[in-house]
């Protein structure tokens, strides 16, 4: 109900017991005392009666509208713990206290792993149940001791622990909050766990001002999550200055995107047998006009991590695409062509229509086109995923399953999902032969997939030794140094019109 409408409905309804009161009390008045005198002074009594309940009901509205209004200003609408405003003047004056006393402080800022998941693959609803547990565990993980705990928005909470130390004080509440966090469920997607990450930060060591610790401990959050999941980092000075040129790297990033500042290249890939060239992998490139050439080790896991990994995908599958049919090398010198797609691509309602406008200018069979994604980020949005590549496989779009044999269930993920062909990691590439445990793994994994009559690429190979021991294992399809290096549309041109001319000349 509309303020408007509960403010008309409780002032109709005072009115009616208005009259009803006025009504009725006269005339039970007027049964208890006829004579004037008496009938005076009952009056008056009963005006007070009236004015009396009338105040206590005006307290009592009062009271509650201002304690809500209250809730709303002070607290977080969904879980009632303290929003970020009110977190921020309280940690103020806990420091204050602090200070006078020459005491610590630790603040904590957790942050849910793959909380995304939730929201977009079951509903908000479940999102929102998830979010009051975590609010539930930390309230009852910090109940014996003093502690400022908010939601800042979103999957993120704060922690302040007054007149503590670390680690004594706050590294087994840190564990034990990550654990309890670890083993709640959604009832839709039971065989999900969620991982949770901190940073902390320091007083006085790390800031004077509730601000500043804010600040650092969520510059250290940021470290965390992206060194690894469900981990915790400590904020430090060299961490700050990492920071900043991460942040500065980031808004480079968003820059480069609006501009068009990207490029691709294509690393070709070659049966190993008749020396052929199979298809290319689509890369991307950044480079940066002040810091030269940024690798895509740096810059990827930050554009997954700020949300703009989509737009990274969205221009690479389109220049290629538009590169690839320009110069007519698509479909007649280039059957198949792989695109790195990440976990964020498949988020939401929209992923499979992003998809589709990407391949639409294809003047020919989708099957041309493979995605590939590695096992982790499929297993972060398993449903997503799911969901999409089934379109997109009924559609002739072939999967690859990139990184083969470094997660921990890769047979389910196989089982799972569409999947043509798998890639050998190139860390078991690089020891092939010198490492006896991953030669035994890369003759699993070739004979794994020619049980399920998948397609093997080997990637990261680099001397004619490798080459031989993979051909001599059964390897069909090679990737690497030791065939042709990442290059641009021009030299892919060069590099194909060189391979011809050596063909024609050993016919």
């Amino acid at each position: 109900m509309s303020p408007r409408r509960t403010a008309a409905a409780i002032a109709f309804l005072y009115l009616i017991l208005g009259y009803v009161w006025i009504s009725f009390s006269d005339r039970f008045v007027l049964t208890l005392a006829a004579e004037s005198h008496y009938l005076t002074e009952l009056q008056t009594y009963k005006g007070w009666a009236y004015v009396t309940v009338t105040a206590i009901l005006l307290y009592l509205l009062a009271h509650r509208a201002l304690q809500r209004e209250r809730n709303l200003s002070e607290r977080d609408g969904l879980t009632l713990l303290l929003n970020r405003h009110m977190f921020e003047r309280e940690l103020q004056s806990e420091l204050t206290y602090a200070d006078d006393n020459e005491q610590n402080l630790i603040v904590i800022i957790f942050n849910i792993d793959g909380f995304k998941q939730i929201n977009s693959h079951v509903n908000l609803e479940a999102g929102d149940k998830f979010l009051i547990a975590v609010a539930g565990v930390l309230k009852e993980s910090c109940h014996q001791q003093q502690a400022l705990i908010a939601r800042f928005g979103g999957d993120e909470f704060a922690l302040a622990l007054p007149d503590a130390r670390w680690p004594d004080a706050a590294l087994p509440l840190l564990q034990k909050i990550q654990h309890r966090i670890n083993q709640l469920r959604v009832a839709e997607i039971p065989e999900l766990s969620f991982t949770s990450s901190a940073g902390i930060a320091l007083y006085p060591r790390d800031g004077l001002s509730a601000e500043k610790l804010i600040d650092a401990s969520t510059l250290a959050l940021d470290e965390a999550k992206t060194n690894e999941r469900g981990s915790y980092k400590l904020f430090n000075a060299e961490l700050s200055q990492v920071m900043s040129s991460r942040a500065r790297l980031l808004l480079d990033l968003k820059l480069a995107l609006d501009h068009n500042e990207l490029t691709v290249v294509y690393q070709p890939q070659f049966c190993s047998r008749e020396n052929r060239m199979t298809g290319v992998e689509v890369l991307v490139r950044w480079h940066h006009p002040e810091r030269g050439m940024i690798p895509p080790s740096e810059f990827i896991p930050l554009a997954e991590q700020h949300g703009l990994i989509c737009g990274i995908t969205d221009f690479v599958m389109r220049t290629a695409i538009h590169e690839l049919t320009q110069t007519g090398l698509l479909y007649r010198d280039i059957q198949r062509v792989s695109f790195n797609v990440s976990a964020a691509d498949f988020n939401g309602e929209e992923s499979c229509e992003r998809f589709i406008a990407n391949l639409s200018e294809l003047p020919g069979d989708w099957s041309v086109i493979e995605l590939e994604l590695t096992e982790s980020a499929a297993l972060l949005n398993l449903e997503g995923v799911k969901q999409v590549l089934s379109v997109l496989n009924q559609r002739g779009v072939q999967v690859s399953l990139d990184d083969f044999g470094t997660g921990y269930s890769s047979l389910n993920t196989l089982r799972l999902l569409p999947i043509q062909e798998v890639k050998i990691d190139q860390s078991f590439v690089r020891d092939i032969m010198q490492n006896k445990q991953d030669a035994k793994l890369v003759r699993t994994i070739l004979a794994m997939a020619k049980a399920l009559d998948l397609r093997v690429v080997a990637e990261g190979v680099e001397t004619h030794a490798q080459a031989n021991y993979l051909m001599s294992a059964g390897c069909e399809e090679l990737q690497g140094f030791l065939y042709a290096r990442p290059m641009a549309i021009d030299n892919l041109i060069t590099f194909i019109g060189n391979l011809k001319q050596q063909k024609r000349a050993q016919s």
